[in-house]
């Protein structure tokens, strides 16, 4: 594994740069924060559970719609409770501790690409990681898997400058084991069990037995014990078995066993998830593993079993040389997220959070080479890739064009979507300028600028522009305001839910017939009801509710052939209704 200069040898210019590329992006990532979607409904837990943390002075149990939460350990819940202190208890203050943290990896991958690698791997590292989607996606959700995901990319860095320093192993062994215990408090076990095997396997398989041995592991436990342990002794003294049960059962054993199908779901997230630069990806592991699938063609040819392994062996120990140990434990990075998640056969896209800093390092390091031998961007091996990069980007931008002018006449597009649109077409253009002019950094840099853009406007303008979001609206309504005690009940809207709770952090509960809404309106004092004003005007008129507000969302309406010509033919102002419902806020007549 090479060990390259710390990046506090670097120049002030070069630190300079990195700072202002990291501010710019935490801008991109901050952009209408608070805006819906994307949303994720775990994002209730964290909005609501500190909410009332804040309002309870109660710091050590969460509470989630009056009933305790133990699925998680205490330390996420204290970083949304402290930026509600700073910022302001609202959406946008609990999803900017992930924003934060999103932001802070992009320094951390550079320092650690520089030291595993190169400083041009850590400079195409840095640029890269943000304009991952899936980087990208959960930097603006208010969940734990940013937060955690830091902490665990802290663990390999210090892990990696204990690996390559030989009279400071200690202290950074040891803070790799903090780091861990920090990861733990956020998420749980997997923050210990994901660097375990990564660095295990790695020592394993280039039979390091010698470092394995300095790893200081006893007294990893003992740091790992005083950070992990307090909490978990304070709510076993304060809950007993309830707490107990519910770590054994529902944290352990119902993750473990439980009758969910084997897949190969999270594949298929590495490639959806890290367009378009899983296009590049591939070709480095086509490029890396290449003699490998040679070799398997061959054995049919020689039908040599004993000219294969030896292949093989070659193949490997040229893997395993000091030269390509950077890769290696890259690689093995990658892996074992991927094997541990399809073993659990749980199927959640941010599970592969944790694989998105190798996948970007692998990546990087592809394109240096290419840099270091630039008749190789002309080679099917970057052509490919690039090209359908580009059909990627023209896809979204022509798309979203369409999207604009087709809604034209019905609403009018926000004007930082249209900003960001008409920047997207000029950097495209510049894209394949500096393609053609064999600039070929500065190809790399504009796909990242690219990249950028293209998930700042989907994530702060066009999915809110596109897909009607009434919910929006209504909760601004409610928490204006000043009632305390306010209750909301949200009659036959699915998903609506868990929106409405995202973004008041209030108790949203969802009501199924009529028998539960008239008791709910009767047991409270003041309450907020959403429904569908059709149901509202058919039944429900007559109960002591009045209309606060109306709005409209798109229904989930299937389109035949027909349809899409009499919407191309007359344009969406016309055919609205059809595709269109209208919801109605009401409110107890108690809190007239």
């Amino acid at each position: 594994m090479q060990s390259q200069s710390s990046p506090s040898n670097s120049s002030i210019k070069e630190f300079l740069r990195l700072t202002v590329f990291t501010l710019l992006c935490f801008l991109a990532l901050t952009y209408n924060l608070s805006e819906v979607p994307p949303y994720h409904t775990d994002e209730n837990f964290y909005v609501t559970s500190t909410r009332n943390m804040v309002a309870s002075g109660d710091y050590i149990t969460p509470v989630y719609h009056e009933k305790k939460r133990f699925a998680k350990p205490i330390l996420f819940y204290w970083m949304v409770a402290v930026s509600y202190k700073i910022f302001g208890v609202d959406l946008f203050s609990a999803r900017l501790v992930s924003s934060f943290f999103a932001s802070l990896c992009i320094p951390i991958v550079y320092i650690l690409a520089r030291r595993l690698f190169n400083y041009n791997v850590a400079i195409i590292s840095a640029l890269l990681l943000p304009g991952c989607y899936l980087h990208f996606q959960i930097a603006r959700w208010a969940i734990t898997d940013m937060a955690f995901n830091f902490f665990i990319l802290t663990t390999f860095y210090f892990f990696i400058r204990g690996f390559q320093d030989l009279s400071n192993k200690k202290i950074f062994y040891y803070s790799s084991y903090i780091c861990m215990g920090i990861g733990f408090m956020i998420k749980g076990p997997i923050a210990i069990i994901i660097p375990a095997l990564v660095i295990g396997t790695f020592l394993i398989s280039t039979r390091n037995w010698q470092e394995l041995a300095q790893l200081q592991m006893r007294y990893g436990f003992v740091i790992l014990a005083l950070i992990i342990l307090p909490w978990f002794f304070t709510m076993l003294s304060i809950h007993g078995d309830e707490f107990k049960s519910h770590i054994l059962g529902a944290e352990l054993h119902d993750r473990i066993v439980h009758d969910t199908p084997f897949s190969l779901y999270y594949f298929g997230v590495i490639f959806r998830y890290y367009l378009p630069w899983s296009f590049f990806f591939l070709a480095a592991l086509t490029v890396k593993f290449g003699p490998a699938f040679k070799t398997l063609l061959s054995s049919r040819q020689t039908h040599s079993n004993l000219l294969v392994s030896k292949k093989f062996k070659f193949w490997y120990s040229n893997i395993k040389l000091k030269d390509n140990q950077s890769f290696l434990f890259s690689f093995i990075w990658v892996t074992w997220p991927l094997i541990l998640f399809t073993l659990f056969r749980i199927e959640h896209s941010r599970y592969m959070l944790p694989a998105t800093v190798p996948i970007v390092m692998i990546t990087a390091n592809f394109l240096s080479q290419l840099i270091q031998s630039p008749e190789n961007f002309q080679k099917k091996i970057f052509k490919v890739p690039f090209y359908l990069s580009l059909v990627f980007y023209i896809l979204i931008i022509t798309l979203s064009w369409a999207g604009i002018f087709f809604f034209l006449p019905f609403t009018q597009p926000p004007l930082g979507f249209l900003i960001l649109l008409v920047i997207s077409v000029f950097v495209l253009f510049f894209l394949i300028l500096s393609y053609k002019s064999k600039k070929y950094f500065q190809t790399i840099i504009t796909l990242s600028i690219m990249q950028i853009i293209i998930l700042t406007s989907l994530s702060g303008n066009s999915l809110s522009f596109f897909n009607q979001y009434p919910m929006k609206k209504f909760s601004n309504l409610i928490l204006s305001e000043t009632y305390n005690g306010k209750s909301i009940g949200i009659y036959q809207l699915g998903n609506h839910r868990a929106r409405v709770g995202v973004m008041t952090g209030l108790p949203s509960i969802y009501l199924n017939n009529p028998e539960e809404l008239k008791r709910f309106i009767e047991t409270r004092n003041y309450a907020y009801i959403i429904m569908r004003q059709s149901d509202w005007e058919k039944n429900f008129r007559s109960l002591p509710l009045s209309i606060t507000a109306t709005d409209f969302g798109w229904k989930k309406e299937s389109i035949s052939k027909r349809d899409v010509e009499l919407l191309l033919r007359d344009g969406l102002k016309y055919h609205a209704q059809k595709y269109s419902e209208s919801y109605v806020l009401l409110k107890t007549n108690s809190y007239d």
